[in-house]
């Protein structure tokens, strides 16, 4: 049985890359997560992964260094045997595949855009003259990490990987050194701390909950903002650090926030339901804690940024740690001068995480 390696699609709105090397030998033993090739897309390499193990069958003249290729595009395979012989594949470029597909009908319009191709393949054979050192390597998920944080360029990065390839470490020490130069916000200079927490009872009630209920599925983050709002909701109204709105981010540029008012009053069934939903009406104030969603990412120096007039921010994610897939980080961004009630609040955060039965759904 033979797996195909395709040209991955880098982005919603990026149809073709640039292949750059390959990483292995035609015939080597290829494991899954071992870095296979390399393209480039925005200024950027990104090394392609395996996602399957197996004997490498390609051919290493094809595809040829700076051929622009469509995403999808078959360029080897993984087979279950081992083999030397190599692959015989004909790789079109992305411009030749769709101006044979329009031979006999071109008009005006597609021989321009046909003059655009060729420019634009002239213009890449004559980048891909540059030194190897002048290329910016950077791996799949940190590249995906870099654009949840809204870093666009990557040439200030010290690449600590393999060939000077940016990991998610890497980005996650350039966002740290960057958050640490934040000047002064409306006079106050922010406070920055973490914690972790220890999810693993978390998870397993979410789990049971999702297996027991077929048609929910209640994420990790639904119950910390619960968690958060029966941390900071006080209903004496006796606190100057109290929240009783959260604005859900994910750091997606393309996509709106998303509020839960009182958290703390409401079930994770319905807070599940109202983070999914965007609110164009809800804005933040001075009573909202602002979360940012990373959970998915390694971020333990990920410092979350005040968005006004909000006086609070927490960023969660993933704890850089062999140790347990069940630890995460709570990035907490303050200009609040009660440090001994956010020091307090943040402790039940911790409490409450270690036992999520005594929330109720």
């Amino acid at each position: 049985m033979k797996n195909e390696i395709l040209i991955p699609k880098l982005g919603w709105s990026i149809d073709e890359a640039t292949f750059v090397e390959w990483h292995k030998s035609n015939g080597d033993y290829i494991n899954s997560g071992d870095d296979i090739f390399s393209v480039e897309s925005d200024k950027a390499i990104q090394v392609v992964e395996s996602i399957d193990s197996g004997w490498i069958w390609i051919d290493p003249e094809v595809p040829k260094e700076g051929q622009i290729l469509k995403f999808g595009t078959v360029i080897g395979y993984l087979s279950e045997e081992k083999t030397n012989s190599k692959t015989n594949l004909k790789i079109d470029n992305h411009e030749d595949v769709e101006s044979n597909q329009n031979s006999g009908q071109l008009d005006k319009e597609a021989i321009n855009t046909i003059k655009e191709f060729d420019e634009r393949t002239r213009t890449q054979e004559g980048d891909n003259k540059l030194n190897i050192s002048d290329r910016i390597f950077i791996s799949p998920r940190a590249k995906s990490l870099a654009n949840k944080l809204n870093i666009d360029s990557f040439s200030e990065i010290k690449g600590t990987g393999k060939n000077n390839r940016i990991t998610e470490k890497d980005i996650n020490f350039f966002h740290k050194n960057l958050n640490s130069k934040t000047g002064v916000i409306e006079g106050k200079s922010p406070n920055f701390f973490n914690l972790t927490i220890n999810c693993s009872e978390l998870l397993c009630f979410i789990n049971s909950y999702n297996e027991t209920e077929r048609d929910k599925n209640l994420r990790l983050i639904d119950y910390l903002i619960k968690i958060i709002g029966h941390a900071f909701t006080d209903d004496h109204q006796n606190d100057d650090l109290n929240i009783n709105q959260v604005c859900l981010l994910n750091n997606d540029r393309t996509k709106e926030p998303f509020f839960v008012s009182e958290p703390k009053h409401k079930g994770l069934v319905e807070i599940n339901k109202i983070s999914t939903i965007q609110d164009a009406n809800s804005k933040i104030d001075q009573s909202t804690i602002v979360v940012v969603d990373l959970t998915e990412y390694n971020i333990q120096f990920f410092n979350p940024k005040i968005i006004n007039p909000s006086l609070l921010s927490i960023g969660i994610g993933k704890y850089l740690s062999d140790i347990s897939d069940d630890l995460y980080t709570l990035n907490i961004c303050s200009i609040n001068d009660n440090e001994s009630s956010l020091l307090r609040k943040t402790k039940l955060i911790t409490e409450l995480t270690k036992s999520p039965y005594k929330l109720l759904l």
